[in-house]
Parts: C-alpha cells; sequence; structure tokens
C-alpha cells in the first residue's frame, strides 16, 4: 500500500504510459459522496470540457508525475458530479468539517490516500486534528460530514 497526500498530488503532471504523452495535470480530486474513496482525477479544462481519468485507470504515483494506462483513457466525463468538482463546489480539500452532533471542526487541510485503490485514509483539518476515514460519513457541497 502506498500512502500519498493530496496536496503533494495537487498540480502533478499527468502522463500516458503508452506514449508519453502529457496529458494535463491534477487539479481536483473526484471523492466519492460517501466520502470514502477518489473515484477520478481532474486534470484539465473546466465545466462541459473538463478532463477526468478513471481512478481505474491509473498506473502510479510518482514524485512528481501521475502515470495513466493510455493517455486515451483520459475524457470528458458527463457525470454532474464531475462537472461540481471540475467547478470546485466539491471540494474534499478546504471543505468544512461537521460531526453529526452539529460541531464543526475547521476545515480539510490535507487527505492521505492509498495510491492503489483510492481508499481515503485519513483526514487532517485546519486545526491539526487527524480524523480516520472510517469515522467519514459523507461529502457534499457544504461540507465533510463525520463522526464525533
Amino acid at each position: 500500500m502506498s500512502s500519498h497526500s493530496m496536496n503533494s498530488v495537487l498540480g502533478n503532471t499527468v502522463v500516458g504510459v503508452d506514449d508519453a504523452n502529457d496529458i494535463g495535470q491534477v487539479k481536483h480530486f473526484a471523492v466519492s459522496p460517501r466520502g470514502d474513496r477518489v473515484e477520478r482525477l481532474h486534470i484539465d479544462g473546466r465545466g462541459k470540457h473538463a478532463i477526468f481519468v478513471d481512478w481505474d485507470d491509473l498506473e502510479s504515483f510518482g514524485t512528481d508525475r501521475v502515470m495513466v494506462t493510455k493517455s486515451s483513457t483520459a475524457g470528458e466525463s458527463d457525470e454532474q458530479r464531475d462537472g461540481e468538482v471540475a467547478r470546485g463546489s466539491v471540494d474534499i480539500l478546504g471543505s468544512r468539517v461537521l460531526d453529526t452532533a452539529g460541531f464543526e471542526h475547521g476545515t480539510v487541510a490535507d487527505v492521505d490516500f492509498d495510491g492503489d485503490s483510492g481508499e481515503i485514509q485519513s483526514i487532517r483539518t485546519s486545526g491539526g486534528d487527524a480524523i480516520d476515514a472510517a469515522k467519514v460519513r459523507s461529502l457534499g457541497s457544504y461540507a465533510l460530514v463525520v463522526d464525533p
């Protein structure tokens, strides 16, 4: 299992293994509504022209590059949530953190994830708290909801 932080991957160049073409740079992480795993990477464009690559098409994470199996796997998405990700309205980084009792715990400063599976491992808040991924309940445009 290889652990990575989202902040360390943002801005990294995405390259196709098949042809060594630069596809773009990592702009956002499309995290599942449950908030438990990264489903896709937003790598370029906005609105209807946003380019994503599915997690299953990722080959590996290097120190400054993300490798995808084929350049052709990157493409536009018609998923509504992907559009929200590309616009920045559903972004785990910077999201408010609220617990199910209604208390606020700052904002998401960084997220650690498994580079093989895309599973979220932990959340670090602006207040310095570390929240285990098992406590995450959901991610929406308003907040990341966690158990107290």
